[in-house]
C-alpha cells in the first residue's frame, strides 16, 4: 500500500514537471513568433502636438517699466522771521492746504517792532534837524568871514596910505603903528571865523553821518515789522504745520513746509543694460528727451501723469544699476504727491522689422524651433532686441514661418509635429503694450485672441460702475475695444469683478 502511494505521488510530479515545461516552450516560441511578425512590418513615426505660431514682421514701441518714488525740486522751510507771541492764524495754514502767493499765513504780535518803529523815526527827525541847524550856521558864518575879509581889506589900504604919510611925514608913527594894529587884528578876526568854518564842517558831516544812521536803524525797524506778518512767496501745498494761536515762537523755528506742486519729478532705477538704452548716442552724460508715463495705483481712479526724461544720479544705484530722474509734465500731475510710489514707463525708440513671440519660445540665447516642411523641426538662431515680460522682440528670423510657441524638452531638431493654434499671417500687429509692472520686472505683453463674450461681460461691468470718473471709464472702454487690449487693464477688470462676486 505503501508502495503505490508513493508511486501515485511520483507519477503526479513527473506529469505537473512535463506540463510546465511545455507551457514554457510555448510562451517561448510565442514570442519569438510576434517578434518576427513585428520585424516584417515597419513602426509608425510619432507624433507631437505643439502650439504654433506665425512669425510677423511688426513695428514695436518697447518700452521700460519699474516703480519709482515722487519729489519735488523746490520747497520751501518756513521758520518764524521774528519772536514772539502768534496773534494771527490763517484758516489756510493747515497740513495739506493750498495756498496762494502772496497770502498771510500768520502774524506775529507786532507792538514791539512798531514802538522801534515810532523811536527809530524820531531819531531820524532829530537827526535831520541838527543837519539843517549846521547847514543854516554854516550861512551866517560864511557871511562873517566875507565881512571880516573886507574889513581886513580895509585896513590894509588904511595902513598902506598911512604909510606913504609918515614917509612924506605928514603923520605920526603913532598913527602908522595904530594902523599896523589895526591889520593884525582884522587878520586874526579872518582866522578865527576859518576856524569856525572848520569846526562847523566837521559837524555838518556827524550831523548828515547820524541822518544815514537813523535812517538805517528806521529801515532795520521798518523790516522787523514786515517781519510780524508771513505771507506765502510762492503757490503751494502746506506740510509739517506746527503752529498755534497764542504760542511764542522763537526767531528761526520751523513752523512748516510749503511745497510747490509744479515742480514735481520722479526718480527710479534702471538696470545697466537699461540704461544704456536711455543716454544720448552722442554724450553718454546725458539722457535722451524719451516720453514716460507715471501712474499711480488708487483703484478704479488711476492717476496718469506725463513725463520727460531728464538726468541721471550723481552716484551709481546700490542694486547694480543706475537711479534716472524724470520731471513730470502734465496729465494728472496735480493730483499726485511727494512720496507716492508709482510704477513709472519709458517708451523707447521705435524698432521695426522685428517679431515679438513668447519667452518660452527661444532658449536664452535665442534659438527657437520653425516648423519646416513636412511639419518637421528646424533650429534657428534668432537675435533677441528685448526682453518684456513674457514676449520677446526678436529679429533676424524667417517672417511669415510658422513656430513653436512653447520649446519643451523634449522637442529637437528633427522631429515630426503636429500645429495646432496656429495664428494666422497678418502684415502688421499692434505695438508690445505696456503693462503693470510687478515688482523687478519690465512689462507684461496684450491679450491675444481676446474672446467676444469674454469683452462684452468686461464692458458691461466698466459702464456698470457709477462710482467710476467717466475720463477713467472712458479710457477703459476705450482699450477693451481693442483687437488686443493690455493683459494687465484685462486682468485687473476681472479680478474686482471676482472680488464684487465673492462680496454678493
Amino acid at each position: 500500500m505503501r508502495f503505490l502511494v508513493r508511486a501515485v505521488t511520483g507519477l503526479g510530479l513527473i506529469l505537473t514537471t512535463l506540463a510546465l515545461t511545455a507551457a514554457a516552450g510555448w510562451t517561448l516560441f510565442d514570442s519569438i513568433t510576434t517578434a518576427q511578425n513585428r520585424k516584417g512590418s515597419p513602426a509608425r513615426e510619432r507624433l507631437y502636438a505643439v502650439d504654433a505660431g506665425t512669425l510677423k514682421a511688426t513695428s514695436v514701441t518697447p518700452k521700460i517699466s519699474a516703480y519709482g518714488k515722487v519729489q519735488t525740486w523746490n520747497s520751501l522751510e518756513i521758520r518764524a522771521p521774528a519772536a514772539g507771541p502768534v496773534t494771527e492764524i490763517s484758516s489756510n495754514f493747515r497740513d495739506g492746504m493750498t495756498v496762494k502767493a502772496g497770502e498771510l499765513l500768520f502774524r506775529i504780535d507786532p507792538e514791539l517792532a512798531e514802538r522801534r518803529v515810532v523811536d527809530a523815526r524820531a531819531a531820524l527827525a532829530q537827526a535831520e534837524t541838527e543837519q539843517d541847524e549846521a547847514a543854516a550856521t554854516q550861512k551866517h558864518l560864511e557871511a562873517e568871514l566875507e565881512a571880516a575879509r573886507a574889513e581886513e581889506k580895509l585896513r590894509r589900504a588904511d595902513l598902506a596910505r598911512k604909510t606913504q604919510l609918515f614917509a612924506k611925514k605928514l603923520t605920526t608913527s603913532t598913527v602908522r603903528d595904530d594902523a599896523v594894529l589895526a591889520v593884525s587884528a582884522a587878520e586874526q578876526g579872518v582866522i578865527a571865523k576859518e576856524r569856525e568854518i572848520l569846526a562847523l564842517k566837521a559837524r555838518i558831516d556827524k550831523a548828515v553821518a547820524g541822518v544815514e544812521r537813523a535812517r538805517l536803524t528806521l529801515s532795520d525797524a521798518e523790516r522787523a515789522l514786515n517781519d510780524t506778518t508771513y505771507r506765502a512767496p510762492f503757490s503751494g501745498r502746506l506740510n509739517e504745520v506746527a503752529l498755534t494761536l497764542g504760542r511764542r515762537v522763537a526767531q528761526n523755528e520751523k513752523l512748516g513746509l510749503l511745497i510747490d506742486p509744479a515742480s514735481l519729478e520722479v526718480s527710479f532705477p534702471v538696470r545697466n543694460e537699461e540704461f544704456g538704452r536711455l543716454v544720448k548716442s552722442d554724450d553718454r552724460d546725458k539722457l535722451a528727451a524719451l516720453p514716460a508715463t507715471v501712474t499711480l495705483d488708487l483703484a478704479d481712479n488711476d492717476v496718469v501723469a506725463t513725463a520727460i526724461l531728464e538726468r541721471p544720479a550723481a552716484i551709481a544705484s546700490t542694486q547694480a544699476g543706475r537711479t534716472v530722474f524724470a520731471r513730470i509734465t502734465g496729465g494728472d500731475a496735480s493730483a499726485l504727491r511727494p512720496g507716492d510710489f508709482v510704477s513709472v514707463s519709458v517708451a523707447e525708440p521705435k524698432m521695426d522689422q522685428v517679431a515679438v513671440i513668447p519667452a518660452d519660445a527661444a532658449t536664452l540665447d535665442g534659438r527657437i524651433l520653425i516648423i519646416g516642411k513636412d511639419n518637421r523641426l528646424q533650429e534657428h538662431k534668432a537675435r533677441i532686441v528685448r526682453r518684456q515680460g513674457e514676449k520677446i522682440i526678436v529679429a533676424d528670423v524667417p517672417f511669415g514661418a510658422r513656430y513653436v510657441e512653447r520649446r519643451l524638452p523634449f522637442l529637437a531638431r528633427g522631429l515630426k509635429v503636429k500645429p495646432k493654434n496656429v495664428s494666422p499671417q497678418t502684415s502688421t500687429v499692434p505695438p508690445v503694450a505696456a503693462a503693470k509692472p510687478k515688482a523687478n520686472e519690465t512689462t507684461t505683453a496684450a491679450v491675444h485672441d481676446f474672446d467676444e463674450s469674454r469683452r462684452a461681460a468686461l464692458i458691461a461691468y466698466v459702464k456698470g460702475r457709477e462710482s467710476m470718473p467717466e475720463r477713467i471709464r472712458t479710457k477703459l472702454l476705450d482699450e477693451l475695444q481693442k483687437a488686443e487690449p493690455e493683459q494687465y487693464i484685462v486682468e485687473r477688470i476681472e479680478r474686482r469683478m471676482a472680488r464684487k462676486e465673492n462680496r454678493s
